[in-house]
């Protein structure tokens, strides 16, 4: 079974301009993102997919390989089922280009359930979270079996009758079956997707079952100025990255 890891990435950002490019610890993010990302055991080859020739050239002038796609994509899935049409594999796994201290080692467990239960067509990482009222972070409840009941930029679950000091977050490593892949943004955008921004409502909308992979220690994404002065505090004590950047 052949795994490959795709990381989404455009210049557009309407919070951090050309955010995919920025500079942390002396890489552009999106670059932290693929280096680590093929240090994953699970896949077998890594991608950054992009329409944006800047961002090509900088994965490139790294090492890193490069599927050019149009610039019409809605969302990351749609873009990556466009770049995945070409390449013989059987599982695609979605990781997002905004997350530069993403830990191989969550891209593994989050893979496994995928490659060893044939039934399973999706699944997605779910982390420990206590912060109240972020609109940016994706919560998830989960099913006795483990699998996504719901998500939504609200807290989850409730805490108006009873306290809840721990929620789940959602950490958008996603892998999906290539085939399910094709079906999934070959449907329009669902009314809940539509209300939360979240295209994987999407998914549970249509009642694929979608299976939380609970993983510990996964850093935040970079979406506002104050998350990218995080990540690079973040970096700066990170014993990961000087595995990659002396290559």
């Amino acid at each position: 079974m052949k795994v490959v890891g795709m990381i989404p990435a455009r210049l557009q950002s309407s919070r951090l301009p050309e955010k995919a490019l920025i500079d942390i610890a002396g890489l552009p993010m999106v670059v932290h993102t693929c280096q680590r990302s093929l240090l994953a055991r699970s896949l077998d080859e890594v991608y950054v997919a992009t329409d944006s020739e800047r961002i090509r050239a900088a994965v490139e002038s790294h090492g890193g390989e490069v599927i050019m796609t149009g610039t019409h994509h809605q969302t990351g899935s749609d873009r990556l089922a466009e770049a995945s049409s070409g390449i013989d594999c059987d599982i695609v796994v979605n990781i997002q280009g905004d997350e530069p201290l993403v830990d191989p080692a969550h891209i593994d467990a989050i893979v496994a359930p995928v490659v060893q239960d044939p039934s399973l067509q999706i699944a997605v990482g779910v982390t420990p979270y206590r912060k109240k009222g972020s609109t940016s972070d994706i919560k998830a409840v989960l099913d006795l079996e483990g699998n996504i009941m719901y998500c939504s930029r609200t807290d989850l679950p409730s805490d108006a009758r009873t306290p809840v000091p721990e929620m789940l977050k959602m950490c958008f490593i996603v892998p999906f079956r290539k085939a399910f892949l094709r079906t999934y943004t070959s449907w329009p955008q669902t009314p809940l997707e539509r209300v939360e921004y979240n295209e994987y409502l999407r998914v549970l909308e249509h009642g694929v079952k979608m299976r939380g992979v609970l993983v510990h220690g996964a850093k935040i994404s970079v979406d506002t100025p104050s998350d990218l002065e995080e990540v690079r505090r973040l970096m700066e004590k990170d014993p990961l990255r000087h595995t990659y950047m002396r290559r």
